[in-house]
């Protein structure tokens, strides 16, 4: 049996060490287009929306005590885009561009305390030139001083832009780059010095004082820990700045930098960057593996990293990136979130109950919150982590792993006990000096369902023990992949704490407007509403670039804003303009836009004058129009091209094609046929034989130049096919029999980072049934496989062989049944076969 002793002894809690041991929590960063759907379910379904934030912020025990926002450059900066507050010089800041700085707003009406922050990723194109050597390995002699003050006003205007515009002001600044390599210690002070000391061009009503106060966080590396040994080195930095950051890495550099930063100068300490679990829990369970709601990246792995971080670099606050999943599923970092927001249409959304449960196993325990709020502390010396690895913590997974938080009057305490492993552990705990010995001590736990158990979430925080403390002491075994709080806090009859299953209230319906559209926008919205949200139209996520609403002479369009003039200094790199919108579920449609060519900006432009529509996109890890699968562009000077998974399979000229006026053009699928035409003519039909894509979303692009676009519409024909629900390959609702391995945490291409994989036999099976008039399997197949398919009870067909393909391709379809109820059941007979998902078809 493993066993550890804890001493949990009052007297050696600091209390006079400002914030650098208070338990901040959790914080959210809403980044790289993140949050951007979230705009559409304040617009639609406004108490989804309300629901959303509540969950994060809301309550007597907060999730979420700080909100970070991209101080954005119009470039993907990984996932999507975040808007230019400014793109000249000259231009008022416009902070109701994209959702973070509203998104703020909106919660803290719900927590007015909540702290916030502002980091950059980029710099957009009026910076571009002077700060072009901040890519370099020594931007801190390469970029100007004279660049300095051009940079700062882009964050002061943008802070007093939120304070005019919410009434709230930014707590915590960034100045560098979010994950520098080379962090600008000169321009750091220089900042510091520059906002602490400025006096002029503020609003009459505009708090000076308060804004002097703006404390600064550095340098959000990734990895990396330089930037802590330049503070211990540099006592007038250290004194400019007063919280410290980086990202992943739970341990600290070789001479303790971080530690010592707590420690000996008590400043605040940041996890200020690190991801929500990744694969929901209620597919974890499923795992072959049998580590329950446990195993890498899970969220045992992040309670682990919660835990490991503040024992060896004195984490005090850990950041989601990001709390909530508001861009379309299938971009870079997919599936690693507590909440998925991708329906804005519908309102529906979901929880990953068991993440949620176990970052509350924190927070429902401790008052999180700095000094000021009278916010429970680490109790250092009662903290540690034998787990072992820097980001992933996979290794050595059995070892303890606790840590102890206090309330200042050393009143009560919480111990929080993480097991990610297959083997139990007994902790016993020796308490003294404290008030807390007096009182009984509660045990909360969460695990995964038994094996009798069929819900998911059967154990999930549960108050599993009431012990008193004997002689000082007081035990509890920790079982496999479980995590444990033993608090003197009595929450039994606290509502917030009992658990309760979070679940949306509108069901998961496909887009559509009626049975011949599936989605047309005129973008004749009111003004309010595009001055509320920047001139964003609804559900459109930008991957590139930036497209909002204007006023022409012939209407309302939308329009690509970024020219080549303002084209960003990217965080790492970016593609031409797109963006992406609608249900991944649409199967057979025709997209049709009026769009209208900018023939008046004179430019070089690598990327050229085009417009392009794309179909079927599932996948956007580079955000780029080519990630749709099926691709058609045409060029201001009249040649066109069909790009196929991102390969030219032909191409032609429009003769005589007058730039200076409004085209129709057209573009759709119907099954494994594409087909293009320009006002009315028809330019390419073509099939795909080879391993077609059936549904997906659309994505339209085009250069920098400032194309527009006029009435978009997604129309549907009579007897197209659409999806009506995809189903993860580990839903509850799929059985399987015989040889199969169920990975989860996998990469982010693949649905919700799961996949089952069979070896043929006679009984390795999967079975499940449907409403509708059809299926597609989905999932990649590197190697020849065959499959007999069984419906309704009757062999249906034998040896059937799927295609081979990549992530969420779908390799086979059963198209054109009789609507209504049917019974499938597939046998692998030869081969390897890999299972991601299933979509029922009608």
């Amino acid at each position: 049996m493993n066993e550890t002793q804890i001493t949990i002894d009052g007297s050696q809690l600091k209390t006079d060490v400002k914030d650098a041991n208070t338990f901040k929590g959790f914080g959210y960063i809403s980044c790289n287009n993140s949050s951007r759907l979230l705009l559409d379910y304040k617009a639609n379904h406004p108490a989804v929306y309300q629901q959303i934030l509540t969950i994060l912020f809301g309550g007597k025990h907060p999730l979420l005590r700080l909100l970070k926002v991209e101080l954005g450059d119009d470039a993907n900066t990984s996932s999507g885009t975040e808007p230019a507050t400014k793109r000249r010089q000259s231009e008022p800041a416009n902070v109701c561009r994209g959702a973070g700085y509203q998104l703020i707003a909106d919660a803290k009406k719900i927590q007015p305390q909540l702290k916030t922050g502002l980091l950059r990723w980029g710099e957009p194109g009026w910076l571009k030139a002077q700060w072009r050597q901040v890519k370099s390995a020594d931007p801190d002699q390469l970029v100007p001083e004279s660049a300095f003050e051009a940079m700062y006003q882009w964050y002061k205007e943008t802070i007093i832009a939120a304070y005019k515009t919410y009434g709230y002001l930014i707590d915590y600044v960034d100045p560098d780059r979010n994950e520098t390599k080379h962090p600008m210690f000169g321009f750091i002070k220089w900042f510091a010095k520059r906002l602490q000391t400025d006096t002029t061009d503020f609003p009459a009503d505009f708090p000076i004082e308060a804004y002097h106060q703006i404390k600064l966080i550095a340098a959000d590396q990734n990895y990396e820990t330089n930037f802590g040994t330049g503070m211990i080195q540099d006592a007038e930095l250290r004194q400019l700045v007063q919280a410290v950051g980086y990202h992943y890495n739970t341990d600290d550099g070789p001479d303790q930098p971080y530690t010592q930063l707590a420690d000996k100068y008590h400043h605040e300490v940041w996890y200020s960057e690190g991801i929500a679990p990744m694969t929901s829990g209620k597919y974890r369970i499923r795992a072959s593996a049998k580590t329950g709601i446990g195993g890498t990246q899970s969220g045992l792995d992040v309670a682990n990293r919660v835990v490991k971080s503040y024992y060896k670099s004195r984490r005090s606050l850990y950041l989601f990136q990001p709390a909530v999943a508001a861009y379309y599923p299938g971009v870079n970092y997919s599936h690693k979130e507590l909440i998925t927001a991708q329906h804005p249409w519908s309102g529906y959304f979901e929880v990953d109950n068991v993440g949620l449960q176990i970052i509350k196993h924190f927070t429902n325990f401790a008052k999180s919150g700095w000094a000021a709020e009278s916010a429970w502390r680490y109790l250092t010396p009662a903290c540690y982590s034998g787990v072992l690895g820097t980001e992933n913590l996979s290794q050595n997974t059995q070892a303890a792993s606790y840590m102890t938080l206090m309330s200042p009057d050393k009143a009560d305490f919480s111990t929080i006990l993480v097991n990610d492993s297959p083997k139990p552990r007994t902790y016993t705990l020796n308490v003294t000096n404290t008030a807390a010995a007096a009182k009984p001590v509660y045990c909360w736990t969460s695990t995964g369902p038994n094996k009798d158990q069929a819900a998911y979430d059967a154990n999930l925080m549960q108050l599993s023990a009431i012990s008193a403390v004997v002689s000082g002491q007081v035990s509890f075994t920790v079982a496999p992949y479980m995590i444990a709080t033993l608090t003197t806090l009595d929450r039994r009859q606290d509502p917030e704490v009992a658990y309760h299953e979070i679940l949306s209230s509108t069901s998961n319906s496909v887009l559509t407007q009626s049975d011949q559209v599936l989605y047309a926008d005129d973008f004749n919205y009111s003004p309010a509403f595009l001055k509320a949200r920047g001139n964003t139209p609804l559900y459109t996520t930008d991957q590139g670039g930036a497209f909002e609403v204007v006023q022409t002479t012939t209407g309302p369009a939308l329009q690509q804003m970024i020219t080549e003039q303002q084209r960003a200094l990217d965080w790492e790199y970016s593609f031409a303009p797109n963006f992406t919108l609608g249900d991944d579920r649409w199967c057979d449609y025709n997209v049709a836009l009026t769009f209208k060519f900018d023939h008046t900006t004179q430019q070089n432009s690598q990327d050229g004058n085009y417009l392009g529509i794309g179909l079927r996109e599932q996948t956007d890890v580079k955000g780029r129009l080519t990630s749709a699968p099926y691709v058609f562009k045409l060029d201001t000077n009249g040649y066109y091209e069909l790009i196929v998974r991102q390969q030219v399979v032909t191409f032609g000229y429009v003769d005589l094609l007058d730039v200076t006026k409004a085209h129709l053009l057209q573009f759709g699928a119907s099954g494994n046929t594409l087909s293009a035409q320009l006002d009315g003519q028809s330019l390419v039909t073509w099939q795909d034989t080879t391993n077609p894509t059936y549904s997906g979303r659309i994505k339209v692009g085009c250069g920098y130049y400032q194309t527009q676009i006029q009435n978009l519409t997604i129309s549907r024909p009579a007897d197209g096919q659409i999806s009506t629900q995809r189903v993860d390959n580990l839903a509850p609702s799929v059985h399987y029999s015989g040889n199969w391995d169920h990975q989860v945490g996998l990469g982010n291409t693949l649905w919700q980072r799961t996949l089952s994989i069979g070896t043929a036999g006679p009984e390795t099976k999967v079975q499940f049934e449907f409403d509708g008039s059809g299926f597609n399997l989905i999932g990649h197949q590197l190697h020849a496989s065959q499959l007999d398919i069984y419906m309704d009870g009757r062999i249906w067909q034998y040896a059937l062989s799927p295609n081979l393909g990549q992530d969420k391709a779908c390799h086979l379809q059963v198209a054109n049944l009789s609507q209504g109820h049917h019974q499938i059941t597939l046998q692998v007979v030869t081969g390897t076969y890999y299972l991601d998902a299933i979509e029922y078809l009608k």
